[in-house]
């Protein structure tokens, strides 16, 4: 029922287009823009284990967390790109998946035979695939489409005195091995590597915007999502950056808020799932529409995956 509820905002499946020049001519693709209609996605991620978020360099064999000083405390950073980067790969791997499963090939030769080539992120992008339509792609020399989705940064609910690991901190920062270690020699300070990181149990808020958004593309992000979650973000996301999801609720319109409203309703004690429930957090939605409100009924949509999936592919062929 809950992908029902916003099916009607979103844009069909079967309006998929064939691509009129260049050597992919005849190959099908969802254009990137058919309608002005956007879905919102909103939800909390909350660290599971050791999560380091770091887009900077660090300080000699030292690694320190983005932080930023945000509404009234300084806070741990989450980068939007991070966050797509990773998304974008769980999107792809769920995607390579789904294909193999439904046609019964591998991932390689399917994508050759339905969209010119196998596409690989980041350096061998198709263009026209279900991730590139999403999450857009380019071709040197050959041309390219836009995004469709929009991640936004975001920062801990917590301040960084009770979510970072640090030197000052009652746990001090983590400890690893250098890469260059040498073996042969005696182990000192120096084959050490100090890094802080976000401790468990911290939460960042989320918005994720999506245009032209088809149900594919809503049930496609909210598991790729999940599966992000256990591939981890961050650095050393082999072993950490591992999340835990809770989601909010899907709209097919735009939010009235941002990241900041979510963290200062935060700091006032509100919480953010009865501020959507009972509609201090609002959307700009169609005439008559409604969104899908809550952790299970977000899930539900998800859960219509391989329907929805199965009907692209249907299309395609």
């Amino acid at each position: 029922m809950s992908l029902n509820q916003i099916r009607d905002y979103l844009n069909p499946l079967d309006k998929v287009l064939k691509v009129q020049e260049g050597d992919k001519k005849g190959t099908k693709t969802l254009p990137p823009v058919m309608k002005r209609n956007v879905v919102t996605i909103v939800g909390i991620k909350r660290t599971a284990g050791r999560f380091l978020p770091v887009s900077h360099e660090g300080y000699s064999n030292e690694t320190y967390v983005d932080k930023v000083s945000l509404c009234g405390k300084e806070r741990a950073e989450f980068i939007a790109r991070k966050l797509k980067g990773m998304e974008r790969r769980a999107h792809m791997s769920l995607f390579r998946g789904l294909i193999e499963g439904k046609i019964g090939e591998e991932w390689e030769k399917a994508f050759k035979d339905l969209f010119g080539k196998a596409c690989v992120i980041p350096s061998g992008l198709c263009v026209t695939c279900w991730n590139c339509s999403l999450f857009g792609a380019m071709e040197a020399g050959k041309g390219g489409t836009f995004a469709r989705i929009r991640y936004f940064d975001t920062w801990s609910v917590e301040s960084t005195e009770k979510c970072v690991a640090s030197i000052q901190s009652e746990e001090g920062m983590g400890i690893g091995n250098t890469v260059h270690e040498d073996l042969r020699e005696e182990r000192g300070s120096d084959s050490y590597h100090l890094y802080e990181y976000v401790k468990a149990g911290t939460h960042f808020p989320f918005i994720t915007i999506i245009e032209s958004p088809t149900s594919l593309d809503v049930a496609g992000y909210i598991q790729s999502v999940r599966m992000a979650d256990l591939h981890g973000y961050g650095k050393y996301n082999a072993n950490h950056g591992k999340f835990d999801t809770e989601f909010l609720a899907v709209a097919p319109g735009m939010p009235r808020f941002s990241i900041l409203t979510l963290l200062e309703r935060a700091n006032e004690g509100a919480d953010l799932r009865n501020a959507i429930r009972e509609g201090h957090l609002e959307f700009d939605l169609p005439e008559g529409a409604e969104a899908v409100i809550g952790h299970d009924a977000v899930l539900a949509i998800g859960n219509e995956l391989t329907k929805e999936f199965d009907q692209y592919v249907r299309v395609l062929r």
